[in-house]
């Protein structure tokens, strides 16, 4: 990972999920244009403020492979990101707006984001990868390259998206 690539250590997976779901609270804490104190296990706050401060804030989209971060992403943002081709999908999109909505807040306004490569069933408006996401209620699909990148690859994923 990109920590172990700096030198920071990589804390186990339930450290990294609750060090999610404290950055998401600090995150609405700082945008509300208050001063803010946060006292978790591991983050603490004491009369922070954040410049500057958002018109209207963004949402937070938690990423995960997982139930536990789903449910991190239900609970504490705005829209949970998962791999699209991922086989459950669906039953993390269950548990994260269950969440959503157990914290009172309306399950239809949770975002569901993916991410797929540039192949041609993700790209093309009619290919049949993005009509199941469609289908599933993936309100966003997010499409990725790696190194090395070919730009004609990218210009022509640019140029079937646009028909």
């Amino acid at each position: 990972p990109e920590q172990t690539m700096i030198g920071r250590p990589v804390p186990p997976d339930r450290v990294r999920a609750a060090q999610v779901a404290e950055a998401a609270q600090i995150l609405r804490l700082l945008w509300s244009g208050e001063r803010a104190s946060f006292d978790g296990e591991h983050f603490q706050l004491r009369n922070a403020h954040g410049y500057p401060v958002p018109e209207v804030p963004p949402p937070v989209v938690v990423g995960g492979w997982g139930p536990r971060m789903a449910g991190i992403a239900g609970r504490h943002a705005d829209g949970f990101n998962t791999q699209a081709g991922h086989p459950r999908l669906m039953a993390f999109a269950e548990i994260a707006r269950r969440e959503h909505a157990a914290s009172g807040r309306n399950p239809d306004d949770f975002l569901l984001t993916v991410f797929a490569g540039l192949s041609e069933p993700y790209v093309r408006a009619d290919g049949s990868a993005r009509a199941a996401l469609e289908q599933k209620g993936v309100d966003r699909l997010i499409l990725l390259t790696t190194p090395p990148y070919y730009l004609e690859e990218i210009r022509e994923a640019g140029r079937m998206l646009a028909t």
